[in-house]
């Protein structure tokens, strides 16, 4: 196999059309069968069903896919580097609450450093993002938790405290030692399905066998804590998001030993990604920074 095969099956994956891939990679139809032929011969496996004169990719033919487009894209990116030396451009991904509050400051450090430097920014919930490095859409990252896919590397460079907020005109407030049980019943203001937020709370619930159903959902933090304060229900939320709002006194921490949670933020990147010089002088100041 050579990286000629891998840009054929890539195109005849995306087109699902033999034709139209040697249309668009300017060969002869024939070294596109032959080239999809060798692959399914040297791996013993089928990439496509052809019924009624069309292809449909097999459940191979996914994988394949996925590992076949990182390398071409891998293959880009070194020809790239090599030709134009060390790129000054770095794509970056942030999960929401970190590129609230954080990055803005990371990114202002780094650019008094390196000037010249452009960045390409994605935020967006952990779960985007982590997809988003298993797709090489960007080169690092920086999430709230642990990333789930094993391909992905993590570095802990932060911790954080998530508290669980009410108004302080709720009663909840009157209770010295409240629990799970106490507040099972209240109306629960969370964050999106798929953000790290809701994924840890919504875990601890359910290993206490407690099934929550939010009455808000809210991909912005701001929202959730202005609902908080107006009495309208209770959250869990990252400390550096609620702090503000703390110190006016708008909300008020319920203490819950079983919701106070310690989490690391975590620089990811994909274990196959080559960081050039410039991404590693990122993760250092990222390190250097939260020190």
């Amino acid at each position: 196999m050579n990286l000629r095969h891998l840009q054929i099956f890539i195109k005849v994956y995306e087109t699902q059309n033999m034709s139209q891939a040697a249309k668009e990679l300017y060969i002869a139809q024939p070294s596109i069968s032959l080239a999809i032929k060798e692959i399914e011969e040297h791996y013993n496996t089928k990439l496509f069903d052809r019924i009624n004169k069309h292809l449909y990719p097999t459940d191979v033919a996914h994988t394949y896919y996925q590992y076949a487009k990182h390398v071409i894209d891998l293959y880009d990116e070194m020809e790239e580097s090599m030709m134009n030396n060390e790129s000054m451009e770095l794509k970056i991904g942030s999960s929401i609450t970190i590129g609230n509050y954080i990055l803005p400051d990371i990114l202002k450090l780094f650019k008094t450093q390196y000037p010249d430097i452009q960045f390409h920014i994605t935020i967006n919930n952990s779960q985007y993002i982590e997809q988003a490095i298993y797709q090489n859409d960007i080169d690092l990252a920086i999430i709230e938790t642990d990333p789930i896919n094993d391909d992905i590397i993590k570095i802990p460079f932060m911790k954080d405290h998530l508290y669980t907020i009410c108004s302080p005109d709720n009663p909840l407030t009157q209770l010295e030692h409240p629990t799970l049980d106490d507040i099972k019943n209240e109306n629960f203001i969370m964050r999106e399905e798929g953000s790290s937020v809701y994924k840890l709370v919504n875990s601890i619930f359910v290993s206490h066998q407690l099934n929550i159903e939010p009455s808000w959902q809210s991909t912005s933090s701001q929202a959730i804590i202005r609902a908080v304060e107006n009495n309208l229900g209770i959250s869990t939320l990252p400390y550096l998001l609620i702090k503000p709002a703390l110190d006016e006194k708008r909300i008020t921490t319920i203490p819950i030993d079983a919701l106070h949670i310690e989490r690391n933020y975590h620089i990811i990147y994909h274990k196959n990604k080559y960081l050039t010089p410039l991404a590693l002088k990122f993760i250092e100041a990222c390190q250097t920074f939260c020190q």
